[in-house]
């Protein structure tokens, strides 16, 4: 909890503990069995969720998380779900500019 803001009412692990529950159901279409147990490894430090293993990959957060799924596949799921989204722009230009091929300024006037 150290890492999110902390004026966000309502941020607590039983909180984030629903959320994850929900988005591993959404994505995968079945019934978590073990997200809960996994979650709380991870909010524990307990391997492969210690600071020492997480280390071993430097700033590679998606490997690591890749490394973690034989051990705790529903949170590791979740995770390359998460760290798996684009946080750049550069795809919505991309499509604007490819949008301007289809339909140029003047044609709107």
């Amino acid at each position: 909890m150290s890492k999110f803001k902390d004026n966000i009412p309502n941020l607590n692990h039983v909180y984030l503990s629903k959320w994850l529950i929900y988005y591993y159901e959404a994505w995968m279409k079945t019934i978590s069995k073990s997200i809960l147990r996994e979650y709380e490894n991870f909010r524990r430090g307990i391997y492969p969720f210690d600071e020492q293993t997480s280390n071993q990959f430097e700033d590679d957060i998606l490997k690591y998380w890749r490394f973690v799924v034989p051990l705790a596949k529903e949170l590791g799921y979740v995770a390359q779900r998460i760290f798996g989204i684009c946080i750049n722009a550069a795809s919505v230009e991309r499509l604007w500019s490819n949008m301007g091929f289809l339909h140029t300024k003047g044609a709107i006037d």
